[in-house]
């Protein structure tokens, strides 16, 4: 079962994304390290943009081939694509349906995930996109999420057409502690019980990280049904910390 929260850090990334929107920012760059909640964040506002009407592409795997990442792409855009459509052809869908889009005045959203993985002829259509179908002009705007632990890797002239960099900042004790009533909630015939203690060393061993988070109290909650017992002492929380490492 996951469970979804919205923690402070999570509104205000959401927050900057929306005002990168309402400045038609051509570029956004999200970053924050591996299990900061950047792939979930994506996905629930690139949804909630579909609803308002937006043209949200979601690509979450830029390292596949370049005629792969063009058909995703081409696909999600409704463009006038076949399995016989070539990469030349696929570009030049891809670049109609946008300028259809634009003189439509519909707002697209091209929102790429894990783009440290993305091979060099990806960059290149991103930069493209960039350049003559995002920002004030056309109404589209690109938003990238990359591993802020291989941002040095990652494409210099995407980094330098970004108008605006959003850090997904980890946790805080009191999340930890706000998720864990969440939690308990969730799970109540487990009778999951952390003092402030336990919350404080699941928030230490996971150093702030929704993912290492969940898998902690999952754990927890599992040990407590196997030993039948109520409360999770910093002790557990540390085994399972050295188990999941």
């Amino acid at each position: 079962m996951s469970l979804f929260f919205e923690s402070p850090a999570y509104l205000e990334a959401v927050a900057r994304l929306e005002y990168a929107l309402q400045r038609q920012d051509r570029v956004a760059v999200l970053t924050g390290p591996l299990g900061s909640g950047k792939s979930t964040l994506l996905e629930k506002w690139s949804s909630k943009l579909r609803r308002e009407g937006s043209i949200v592409p979601y690509l979450q795997t830029p390292g596949t081939f370049e005629q792969d990442f063009l058909w995703e792409l081409a696909i999600q855009l409704k463009a006038d694509v076949g399995l016989a459509t070539t990469p030349t052809e696929l570009w030049f869908q891809i670049r109609e349906q946008l300028t259809t889009y634009a003189l439509e005045e519909r707002r697209v959203v091209v929102v790429i995930d894990h783009v440290e993985e993305m091979a060099p002829e990806t960059a290149d259509i991103l930069l493209t996109l960039a350049r003559l179908h995002c920002g004030t002009t056309t109404g589209g705007s690109l938003v990238l999420s990359v591993d802020s632990a291989k941002l040095r890797s990652f494409d210099v002239r995407l980094l330098k057409m970004a108008d605006l960099k959003i850090e997904l900042e980890a946790w805080t004790s009191e999340d930890v502690a706000r998720f864990t009533q969440v939690y308990q909630a969730a799970f109540p015939d487990a009778h999951l019980t952390l003092d402030e203690a336990a919350i404080e060393a699941v928030s230490q061993h996971s150093e702030g990280l929704p993912r290492v988070i969940s898998q902690i109290l999952d754990l927890s909650r599992l040990a407590v049904e196997a030993t039948e017992s109520e409360t999770v002492t910093p002790e557990t929380v540390e085994a399972i910390r050295e188990e999941l490492l």
